[in-house]
């Protein structure tokens, strides 16, 4: 039997979790841009006058051909990124079950989220509620993978100081999550014109945020320089 060969493929990991972050956040806020030039949105800062959804942006040519054209890649992207961050996890000692909710929950929400970019611009309510499943497949199930990878890094044995920030500040983050989507149920509750003024707004923060953990898992994995390699067996 031949020894076994391998092929160094380092950075791939890094490429991953970097357009998991970066890919999507240019996607939009490149959208908007070609959305309002051709008046289909109006000129703001969403982020504060929740002016307009994250999927106004993408729903007219060209903005569309630029968001669709984006977030399909993105959510292949998604997918890859979870299953990486398990084997990673499990290459660390991790055997517990988190590990493959994690991963189960991170694939469900790249679906959720190709589900939402096929539909999107498609008119009538069964394709609205498509875009609303979507969605809250997308934002929930990576809300709830990224809370388990974190807790994950929490759980390590022998931490190392990156795994230790990384993991303090995706808590954050879920947490800071977790506060707004409280919030924002309360005031639709007791003030639904409030809400209603602000409900765009919480969508694009709350995307951003989902983002800025994923950059920070891509930060970890440039300080621990995890390498992968494929094996072939002759």
């Amino acid at each position: 039997m031949n020894p076994v060969q391998t092929r160094s493929i380092s950075r791939l990991p890094l490429l991953v979790a970097l357009g998991c972050a970066l890919l999507p956040f240019l996607a939009v806020h490149l959208s908007y841009l070609l959305a309002a030039d051709t008046g289909h949105v109006p000129w703001c800062l969403p982020y504060v006058d929740s002016c307009t959804s994250i999927s106004a942006t993408g729903r007219n040519a060209p903005a569309s051909f630029v968001f669709k054209g984006s977030m399909l890649p993105a959510a292949m992207l998604i997918a890859v990124f979870w299953w990486l961050q398990a084997d990673w996890l499990r290459a660390t000692g991790d055997s517990g079950n988190r590990v493959t909710w994690m991963r189960a929950l991170g694939c469900v929400a790249s679906l959720g989220l190709v589900l939402y970019v096929i539909v999107l611009g498609e008119v009538g309510d069964w394709w609205r509620t498509q875009r609303k499943i979507g969605t809250v497949l997308f934002f929930s199930f990576t809300y709830l993978a990224q809370l388990l990878f974190a807790d994950a890094l929490r759980r390590q044995q022998q931490p190392s100081p990156g795994v230790i920030a990384t993991s303090k500040r995706m808590l954050g983050v879920c947490v800071l999550m977790l506060a707004i989507g409280i919030g924002s149920v309360i005031s639709e509750t007791f003030n639904e014109p409030v809400h209603d003024r602000i409900e765009y707004a919480i969508e694009w923060v709350l995307a951003l945020l989902l983002q800025l953990n994923f950059l920070f898992a891509a930060l970890l994995w440039r300080q621990l320089d995890w390498t992968m390699a494929f094996q072939r067996r002759a």
